[in-house]
């Protein structure tokens, strides 16, 4: 028995990609709870982080992208997706990966503060419906282009509200500041769906909606706006700590104006999916 589980772990060792990691959905977990931890600082840098919310935010992250992945699964279109789970076995086997999350997530939610069980119940309930309504529409519905952005307030108000109930002051830079994080969500699911539609241009998503030229334009568009809005805050606070951040903002906008700039370069690279959620992981560098 123990030469046999040696031998799984050797094979899985073996046949690990990094871009597995973006496949599993562990990339964006990451991403969130750094993100949360990131904001939870403000204003000065020194706040207190509640270790079991921050994970079981990951956790939720985690859940409710894999269930999303196991949908897009059964679309033909999505061939990523085929690559990742080719057959019954790794769906079920996936399945049951994502269900030990969810019971870790709600063993470790009884100790996260009592005030941040509304928005994490709030969570769920939302991210199960869109998940489910999603499930059942046609494979070319146009309400497909409403998953980006349902998808980016869902990501950011999980990351926010767990920082916001936790804290009992709001200052101005933490209102400003969530501004900008949401224009980063909403700006990296439309790149996500932008780099989606050119790979596959029978797709229906947010960019399908919109048309390419205009998506780029909107993505531009928000980048101008927060490198404004950035250059704004750092003038008009004193803590450094903000400043850096709207610094860090600024730049993971850039990048993602750079990403849809260069989209024959993304699209040749097998990792482009992995690049547009690493973007999410930039504020480590402040932690």
């Amino acid at each position: 028995m123990k030469i046999d589980l040696l031998n799984s772990i050797f094979v899985l060792i073996r046949k690990f990609r990094p871009v597995h990691l973006h496949w599993a959905n562990l990339d964006l977990a990451s991403a969130a709870m750094i993100c949360q931890v990131a904001f939870n600082r403000l204003p000065v840098g020194k706040t207190t982080i509640s270790i079991p919310a921050n994970i079981v935010l990951g956790l939720a992250v985690f859940v409710i992208s894999s269930m999303n992945r196991l949908l897009d699964n059964r679309k033909p279109a999505k061939t990523e997706m085929k690559r990742f789970l080719p057959n019954q076995k790794n769906r079920i086997t996936f399945l049951e990966v994502v269900a030990g999350g969810l019971v870790a997530g709600i063993f470790i939610a009884f100790y996260m503060p009592a005030n941040v069980w509304k928005i994490a119940v709030g969570m769920v309930i939302f991210s199960g419906l869109s998940l489910w309504l999603i499930s059942i529409l046609p494979e070319r519905s146009p309400l497909h282009s409403l998953r980006a952005p349902v998808s980016a307030v869902i990501f950011t108000v999980g990351i926010l509200s767990f920082t916001l109930f936790s804290n009992q002051e709001i200052g101005k830079e933490m209102k400003y500041s969530a501004a900008l994080f949401f224009l980063i969500i909403l700006q990296n699911s439309l790149l996500s769906s932008y780099l989606q539609s050119v790979e596959y241009p029978n797709i229906s998503n947010f960019t399908g909606l919109l048309k390419a030229p205009l998506s780029k334009r909107i993505l531009h568009a928000i980048t101008f706006f927060i490198i404004s809005e950035g250059i704004f805050i750092c003038m008009h606070t004193e803590f450094r700590y903000t400043q850096r951040l709207s610094v860090i903002l600024m730049i993971m906008a850039v990048l993602q104006s750079a990403m849809v700039q260069n989209t024959s370069f993304m699209q040749k690279n097998k990792y482009k999916g992995m690049l547009v959620t690493m973007v999410l992981l930039i504020p480590f560098l402040i932690l």
